[in-house]
């Protein structure tokens, strides 16, 4: 039995200090790989918030262009009043999307001194900011109303 005996005695340890090693370069791995994982998932987080400010500015936009061609066909925007207005939907982000709208200029179609306009050139612009209010969206859109 002593021959047993002398064998651990001769042990330096070198299976010990290699277990260390291989272990501190595994969890140097593992940690890189989460610190990745987490940039990702900003990313995609930044991403659904520039999605959903984009979203809630063009429903923004789509209802300021319908009120802006009522608001001209009841004569009340002119060219010295522009109309602003928030769009109230199911978007639940941090900033209410707001939009304005304003007449550019009337189209005559007659030459006539009395002529009245047949349609005119109306600016919308709208914007947004997202869920976490830090992806500002600003959306335009310049169009014709024709009577």
């Amino acid at each position: 039995m002593k021959p047993q005996c002398q064998n651990k005695v001769n042990e330096k340890g070198a299976v010990l200090v290699i277990a260390l090693i291989f272990l501190l370069i595994l969890s140097l791995i593992g940690v890189s790989s989460m610190q990745g994982t987490t940039m990702q998932e900003k990313m995609s987080g930044n991403l659904r918030d520039h999605y959903s400010a984009f979203n809630a500015a063009e429903a923004a936009l789509r209802d300021g262009e319908r009120q802006a061609r009522t608001d001209y066909f009841n004569d009340t925007l002119d060219e010295d009043t522009s109309i602003n207005g928030v769009y109230a939907s199911s978007f639940s982000s941090a900033a209410i999307p707001t939009w304005n709208a304003e007449l550019l200029a009337e189209i005559y179609v007659s030459t006539g001194i009395d002529a009245e306009p047949s349609g005119a050139v109306i600016r919308v612009t709208a914007s947004s900011a997202g869920f976490t209010g830090q992806s500002d969206v600003r959306l335009e859109s310049i169009y014709v109303v024709e009577e």
